[in-house]
């Protein structure tokens, strides 16, 4: 079999890279994880209190699992339909022939080197399990983990492939139709799709966590729900090749004319409008030209991580609170904690994404920027505080108001970290992260 062009490309440039930056890098890359390990003891009265009833190992283990093989899934998927879809690499690669099962190759070999770190997360944030002395109940949370990781990446690949198909089929236009709201018809089938294999991963990492409950509980049939998610995976990846072939170049066709759609129908204002520009008018005066900059920068370049993530996570940290139980309270902030960390990293991308030759020609007091970038950060994470809060506040009253300023502080703290390490761009990301994981397991430990 030929080498695959595309991988030796990629192989070339991560060696220069990795050349021109030095180990520093490379070292920097296990920083998180030392920042995880220090806050896995912090997580386990919340998350692992089973360890505590060994007659409810089992059942503990099933709902852990559950937990962190979904989020893992779920973040495989939309990382699949970025390489995929809407990856930085289409504009480059569009204009000349493809050999598309090369190329997807390739993606699939990209996306899962720069995410197989989600994976040792994972097995560092669970390894009070094992320091408690249930090395098999470890090794079975870390299993569903990576369950989830593969089969987001598997089945991710042919149902973002398929959503083309999906988009052209006259059969399903109705269908889309109906649930399409806003959007244009042939958006639906692309907005849609990671529902659809996410769906379908929750169901192989739901059979891994019943897979785990019956090994616990001595069943050797259990053996053989811990290996569906494999047997799924190579299924779901059958007719990748197929579907690239007929589908991968029509991927920008179909986005051409999603964006055309759009173009018809946008008001004209529309692109000046950004989310939070009302509040610029209360900024001091030197202050409000950066902040505007930093907010339209965020909408356009990372509107998914600015509503998505922040939305997203309140979201969670509402339900978390939800409660009248009295660990409801540090429940909820250690969930809304993690999201707070989780749109903090948009600071250090807000740098990522910004031409460094830009930089350079052009002028800018950095400390003007990097006030502006923190209060553009607080104002993005505030739905990550006061969602959980408020809901805290109407099931235990004072006790939502005691999270709320909590929240706030945290949130002010991760965004200063996250805005004194974008200087850094890429490099400044590890860094971000050891600095608000550590942030997190202060306030999570007080």
């Amino acid at each position: 079999m030929p080498r695959n062009p595309y991988s030796i490309a990629w192989s070339r440039r991560r060696f220069h890279r990795n050349r021109v930056e030095g180990w520093p890098r490379r070292l920097l890359g296990a920083v998180p994880l030392v920042a995880l390990a220090a806050a896995g003891p912090l997580v386990e009265p919340v998350f692992m209190g089973f360890l505590e009833r060994p007659g409810l190992l089992a059942l503990g283990v099933e709902a852990l699992g559950l937990r962190v093989g979904l989020v893992l899934c779920g973040a495989m998927v939309l990382a699949s339909y970025t390489a995929l879809v809407r990856g930085p690499e289409r504009a480059i690669l569009d204009p000349h022939p493809a050999d598309e099962g090369a190329l997807l190759r390739y993606l699939g070999l990209r996306t899962a080197f720069e995410r197989i770190g989600w994976v040792l997360a994972a097995a560092v944030v669970l390894a009070p399990v094992a320091l408690a002395g249930e090395w098999l109940a470890w090794a079975l949370l870390v299993w569903i983990a990576a369950s989830g990781w593969l089969l987001g990446l598997a089945i991710g690949f042919p149902v973002h492939l398929g959503s083309v198909w999906a988009a052209e089929s006259p059969g399903l236009s109705g269908v889309l139709n109906l649930i399409r709201g806003n959007n244009p018809t042939l958006q639906a089938a692309l907005i849609y799709g990671p529902g659809v294999a996410f769906a379908a991963g929750g169901f192989g990492v739901w059979a891994a966590c019943r897979g785990a409950g019956l090994v616990l509980g001595g069943d050797l049939l259990g053996i053989a729900w811990l290996i569906a998610p494999i047997g799924l995976a190579v299924f779901a990846s059958i007719p990748v090749a197929g579907l690239a072939r007929a589908y991968h170049v029509k991927t920008t066709l179909l986005l051409a004319e999603i964006d055309a759609a759009y173009a018809g129908v946008e008001d004209p204002e529309e692109e000046r409008r950004v989310y939070l520009e009302w509040a610029v008018r209360f900024a001091p005066t030197g202050l409000r030209v950066e902040l505007l900059k930093e907010l339209r920068h965020g909408w356009r370049a990372l509107r998914s991580w600015v509503l998505g993530a922040a939305w997203g996570a309140g979201l969670l940290g509402a339900l978390s609170g939800w409660s009248s139980e009295a660990v409801a309270g540090d429940r909820t902030r250690l969930v809304a904690g993690a999201g707070l960390v989780l749109v903090g990293i948009v600071g250090v991308r807000l740098a990522m994404t910004d031409p460094l030759w830009l930089d350079q020609a052009i002028p800018h007091q950095t400390g003007r920027r990097l006030a502006a970038r923190w209060a553009a950060l607080f104002g993005w994470m505030q739905p990550v505080v006061l969602l959980p809060a408020v809901t805290l506040v109407v099931r235990q009253g004072t006790v939502g108001v005691e999270l709320a300023l909590w929240l706030e502080a945290l949130a002010g703290a991760i965004a200063l970290a996250a805005s004194l390490a974008s200087p850094l761009r890429a490099r400044g990301l590890p860094t971000y992260l050891f600095a608000a994981l550590l942030l997190w397991a202060g306030v999570a430990a007080a």
